[in-house]
């Protein structure tokens, strides 16, 4: 009694079946799982389908000679698709009746394959993206190594050469140093924007201090941050370049798309939860978020893809010309964003 009620409530499924693979009983586990019955045949799986055997060898690898303890593959259900389970077998011996009987064991993988898939886009993500700034990266010190110099060594020997020239051909030259002066400030913003430098030495609340700084001087926009974030507050890299790749994305979304005069960033770290909330709010012209979805917007997409990949959520709130609200919430309780001087 006590073994059949442990059959009846595995949650692996449990078939028994003949050598002519004849079930013979199931447990509920079973059912539920492939949707057979008793005295059908059961189905081979998609790998023993397939493989290559020798005459007289069993066509299920369980079954034969030397079977390994368990393996994986893909079972056809009377559902009319295969799922993903690792198999085992086992022989039943003792009772006449059960003579040449075999147990198969069955648990489903569909919640595993699932996890896996995530974790493996979760992967593929990072090291997309950490590719993406060690280019970055490398790209600003270019710029400001070694563009940034030349612009400014030409801007010097200008200035010298104007000193030393008469005063027609100073004049033309001196008219031209405002253009390389603007040149190199190009340079130095743009290079900021591709890797902020003090957002490696200085934090969060720093670095987007000076992004804010940089938005207004190129567009007409004001920005106003409200953050508890102080320079004693700092996490990991990870979580500090990603959060401020957001919320640059958005406003400069909004500085190129939504006409709002003015936007606000609010910055919140929540010690007693340990949480990080943003909130990017503007009074723009907003937008339809389901389109934009369908459409695969770039700009919310990265910042989506940033935001998972800190185990975060994000809600984006926005009708047409009611303006949007970008609220993102993410753990700091994980290896992947916890740095803690808090």
């Amino acid at each position: 009694m006590l073994e059949q009620e442990f059959f009846q409530h595995l949650t692996d499924g449990v078939v028994i079946m003949d050598k002519q693979r004849i079930i013979q009983e199931m447990n509920p586990a079973a059912v539920r799982l492939t949707g057979w019955h008793i005295g059908d045949q059961a189905p081979y799986c998609t790998f023993c389908q397939k493989r290559d055997i020798q005459s007289g060898e069993q066509r299920c690898l369980l079954m034969g000679h030397n079977p390994p303890p368990y393996f994986e593959s893909e079972m056809p259900t009377m559902y009319g698709e295969t799922i993903p389970v690792s198999f085992s077998t086992t022989d039943l011996s003792g009772a006449p009746d059960e003579e040449g009987k075999t147990v198969l064991m069955l648990r489903d993988l569909s919640q595993k394959k699932k996890e896996d898939e995530i974790r493996m886009a979760k992967l593929l993500a990072r090291q997309t993206i950490e590719a993406q700034e060690t280019e970055r990266k490398r790209i600003a010190l270019e710029l400001h190594d070694g563009v940034g110099q030349s612009l400014f060594s030409v801007s010097m020997a200008l200035q010298v050469l104007a000193s030393q020239t008469e005063p027609s051909t100073a004049s033309f030259i001196t008219g031209t140093l405002p253009v390389l002066q603007d040149a190199m400030q190009e340079v130095k913003r743009l290079s900021a924007d591709l890797r902020p430098p003090a957002l490696d030495m200085l934090g969060l609340n720093a670095a987007l201090t000076s992004l804010i700084r940089r938005i207004e001087q190129h567009f007409p926009l004001t920005v106003t941050l409200h953050s508890n974030v102080d320079s004693d507050t700092r996490f990991t890299p990870q979580l500090e370049l990603n959060v401020y790749r957001i919320i640059q994305e958005a406003l400069h979304n909004i500085a190129k798309h939504a006409h709002s005069p003015e936007a606000v960033v609010e910055v919140v770290y929540d010690l007693e939860a340990n949480m990080l909330t943003v909130t990017i709010t503007d009074h723009g012209t907003g937008f339809d978020t389901e389109m934009v979805h369908r459409k695969g917007g770039l700009g919310l997409r990265h910042m989506t893809e940033r935001t998972l990949l800190l185990d975060g959520t994000i809600r984006v709130l926005s009708v047409p010309d009611g303006g949007t609200t970008i609220h993102i919430s993410i753990p700091c309780d994980n290896k992947e964003t916890l740095y803690a001087d808090n």
